[in-house]
């Protein structure tokens, strides 16, 4: 009997300790939730944009004058008179007097070569009469002239003094243009780069006086590559080129602490190829580069020899897509950000590549956009968090999951 009661008593107290860890459990609250923290790297992405491009060459050279000319002295003399203009960036108009050599040598050099010619003249009027009375005399013999002697009729005599009248014709001539050659004109619209004689100086026939070159152009030689050819319209390199007006070109260079700009024209490109670097050489002209002689002139002077960047207008084409050029991990790959916010590479069909941006036509996917964030170690498929939008939401680990149910179930 007492073993029964036994029996019962420690059933009663096992229940009792069921019902108070029950109780205990009932009343204790479930362990708080650890948020999902997104790891992902997060990135800056720029979206690609397809729109027309009109393509611009740079290159760079050194202005130089279409015309250069030396003046040297056809005669030789004391200087006379030298123009105020005739100095290192003095202006002058084709035709002015630039120079003067004293002309006296030269003005009696005239007056003797006109005395000479005169006297040349009396002996042929002489001769011709003396042929003319031999002629009469040969008639009056009632013979032919053809079956005439030649010193009969004074032919050889006549040709002489003819001869000698002619060559004091040519020795007049000659002593006009050495008078002439004393003044030492301008032969175009120019400026005196340099000087080299001045007044009282004597100079022999083919000493340099200056240095002067035109003002009505000025060229730029602006070396090409053969890609750099491609994106341009190449004056008269074919025939359809030639029906095609030339590229413009905008010239850039400091002057007076300042950025300015030339407007011109690319007018042609030389025969050769420069045989080390393998380049080819444009010509840009600019009209007018002082401006001097239009009343339209340029806000500041283009001057020979300055150096100057040339913007070459291009070829235009569409449906480009303009991207940085720090974008690309190479020369064609780049990563991506697709519309999952999912790491790609692309290859990319570039059309032109520049110091600053790169052209391409295909290898994008819709809803592509480019990562511009550098990222250390790049995983094919890897989530990210694009700067300035809102996380997507990650999916739990059913690990996690399941231990949630479990624990509610208990509740």
């Amino acid at each position: 009997m007492s073993g029964i009661k036994s029996f019962f008593i420690g059933l009663a107290i096992l229940l009792l300790a069921v019902v108070i860890f029950m109780a205990l459990m009932a009343g204790k609250k479930p362990p708080p939730k650890k948020p999902v923290e997104n790891t992902s790297p997060l990135v800056q992405v720029v979206s690609p944009q397809v729109s027309p491009v009109t393509f611009q060459i740079t290159a760079h050279g050194v202005v130089k004058p279409r015309t250069e000319t030396a003046l040297v002295s056809e005669v030789s003399g004391v200087i006379q008179s030298v123009s105020e203009k005739f100095v290192a960036g003095g202006f002058f108009r084709k035709g002015e007097v630039l120079l003067q050599i004293d002309p006296t040598d030269y003005q009696v050099g005239i007056e003797q070569a006109k005395a000479r010619l005169a006297s040349e003249k009396a002996k042929y009027l002489q001769e011709k009469a003396k042929a003319e009375q031999a002629q009469k005399e040969w008639d009056l013999t009632g013979r032919s002239r053809e079956k005439a002697p030649i010193l009969a009729l004074r032919k050889p005599f006549m040709l002489e003094a003819e001869a000698n009248m002619q060559s004091a014709q040519a020795d007049l001539k000659k002593a006009e243009q050495k008078l002439a050659r004393t003044i030492i004109r301008a032969p175009y619209d120019g400026m005196v780069k340099e000087k080299k004689a001045d007044v009282g100086q004597f100079v022999a026939t083919g000493t340099q006086l200056g240095i002067t070159f035109s003002v009505d152009y000025a060229e730029v030689r602006l070396p090409l590559t053969d890609q750099d050819l491609a994106y341009i319209n190449v004056p008269g390199w074919s025939s359809a080129s030639q029906q095609v007006k030339n590229p413009k070109v905008t010239l850039l260079s400091n002057y007076a602490g300042e950025k300015r700009s030339w407007q011109g024209e690319l007018v042609r490109m030389e025969g050769v190829v420069n045989e080390q670097s393998r380049v080819h050489y444009a010509v840009a002209r600019v009209t007018d580069p002082y401006g001097v002689l239009y009343a339209d002139r340029h806000s500041s002077p283009l001057k020979v020899g300055m150096f100057v960047t040339a913007k070459i207008e291009g070829k235009h084409e569409e449906n480009l897509v303009r991207l940085p050029r720090d974008l690309f991990k190479d020369l064609t790959r780049v990563l991506v950000s697709d519309r999952s916010n999912k790491l790609y590479y692309r290859e990319l069909d570039v059309v032109r590549a520049e110091a600053e941006y790169v052209y391409i036509n295909a290898g994008l996917e819709e809803g592509d956009r480019i990562v511009s964030t550098s990222i250390e170690s790049p995983v094919q498929g890897m989530a990210l968090r694009i700067e300035g939008e809102e996380p997507l939401k990650l999916n739990k680990p059913e690990d996690e999951t399941a231990s949630e149910k479990a624990i509610a179930q208990k509740n």
